[in-house]
């Protein structure tokens, strides 16, 4: 785990990696995924301050590119401490943020995450009397009901249109899952993606995981929509093996 974590936001590329067995494939893969990010115009940083993706949010849905974050990243909905939250920030050489992207940590050493869904724990710290009347959540799936302890749900991800179409989206992913990663250590990563974007989700692009078939998790968001969601998971194991691919990579082209 890095220090530091009270500053208000880290570069990707400054990121401390520990000494340890896996300090060389962490190093790469932070490297690599740096200068991925560099090479199609983007500077990462991780930023703890949460309010600052409240405002990116904001201005994207005014401007028609982005909905409304889900209230689990949002802090006030949720205690949102360095601790538990960061958010991936992505900026063009203008210094606006194009793409962002959430980490969020849980513990689910007593329920599974699919059981936080069902009690909607996932999006408020008191669902009882934060959630609106008549908002809830159903989580059907094997998977996310069988999946305990440390848990991180990526989400909140966004790219300024004008930075679409650069692979940015599975670059900050894995730099999501690192940051994690290097933070929390833990358990599982989830995602939950819409049936029209599974595709996005291909092996091939995002590296080793589990995706559900059907989309198990549904939620009904108040002033919005219900959505169908598929759970996508990624074991310790599949993240660092696909960290492993990434240095492999990078050796072959040196």
């Amino acid at each position: 785990m890095f220090t530091g974590t009270q500053r208000t936001s880290i570069a990707l590329s400054a990121l401390p990696v520990p000494s340890g067995p896996l300090s060389g494939l962490l190093q790469a893969a932070r490297d690599e995924l740096a200068g991925l990010a560099s090479g199609r115009g983007v500077t990462l940083s991780v930023v703890f301050d949460m309010p600052a993706l409240v405002r990116v949010n904001e201005a994207a849905v005014a401007a028609g590119s982005w909905e409304p974050m889900l209230p689990a990243a949002h802090p006030a909905c949720r205690s949102l401490t360095p601790g538990n939250a960061f958010w991936i920030c992505g900026t063009a050489a203008s210094g606006d943020v194009v793409t962002a992207q959430a980490g969020l940590l849980y513990d689910c050493s007593t329920q599974s995450i699919g059981d936080r869904f069902n009690a909607m724990t996932v999006f408020y710290d008191d669902p009882a009397t934060q959630a609106p009347d008549g908002e809830w959540c159903t989580c059907t799936s094997d998977t996310a009901n069988s999946t305990r302890g440390q848990v991180v749900w990526t989400n909140a991800g966004w790219t300024r249109p004008d930075f679409q179409g650069r692979g940015l989206f599975p670059i900050c992913q894995r730099v999501n899952k690192l940051a994690a990663w290097l933070l929390w250590s833990p358990t599982w990563f989830i995602s939950v993606v819409d049936p029209d974007i599974v595709p996005v989700w291909a092996e091939r692009k995002m590296g080793p995981r589990h995706i559900d078939d059907e989309p198990a998790i549904t939620y009904n968001q108040i002033g919005l929509k219900t959505l169908p969601m598929h759970l996508v998971r990624f074991s310790r194991a599949q993240f660092l093996g696909d960290l492993a691919q990434i240095a492999a990579d990078l050796a072959r082209a040196a």
